[in-house]
């Protein structure tokens, strides 16, 4: 299902919080302590942050900010009972996907919670994606990425072997490599995959 971390001071809150997502099927992981979460927190995915805006002696934009620089950026579902407008658009400036009002039914919590998960799942997939096609890339001798710059620019085997001083035949071995190593059956395919980067 997901993990939910959960930053409330409440401790019936996070209790409630606890319970409700547990019997879901995520694995929550409650904390009273902003400065424990932050110490323990992992970047495991796809999960999301429940995160009071109020806490003892800190605030949840200062979290945020905290867990943005440590790299780690999980959707962030903030809750609050008596947050300034000034810090809702500071939370969402700064990538904050929805306020849960205090107090908030058990539903809007849940899909709240859902869509934070369906998020991280897409940026997830996202890095996956780029990390094999930069794998695949380096796999590219640099005449086959200079080849590669060309195709990208609407060229075809002909002006390729122009514009590079080789035969057309060579340009489209090039071509035909681009191809096998990039595990694409077409041009249009491999500029598709190089669109999405």
């Amino acid at each position: 299902m997901g993990h939910v971390f959960i930053v409330e001071d409440d401790p019936s809150v996070r209790e409630m919080l606890r319970r409700e997502l547990g019997s879901e099927g995520y694995r929550v992981y409650p904390f009273h302590d902003p400065a424990q979460f932050l110490e323990l927190v992992t970047p495991v995915g796809p999960a999301v942050l429940l995160l009071d805006m109020r806490l003892p002696n800190s605030t949840g934009v200062e979290v945020q900010a905290n867990l943005q620089a440590m790299e780690v950026f999980m959707p962030v579902v903030f809750m609050s009972g008596q947050s300034t407008v000034q810090e809702a658009i500071t939370a969402f400036e700064a990538g904050a996907m929805q306020f849960l009002i205090k107090p908030f039914g058990r539903q809007e919590m849940l899909e709240a919670v859902r869509k934070g998960i369906a998020h991280d799942q897409r940026r997830l997939d996202q890095k996956s994606r780029l990390e094999l096609q930069n794998a695949r890339l380096a796999r590219l001798s640099p005449r086959e990425c200079e080849v590669l710059d060309l195709l990208m620019a609407g060229h075809g085997n002909r002006e390729i072997g122009e514009r590079m001083g080789i035969s057309y035949a060579t340009a489209k071995q090039y071509k035909t490599n681009i191809l096998v190593k990039m595990h694409v059956h077409n041009v249009s395919e491999l500029m598709e995959m190089m669109r999405l980067r």
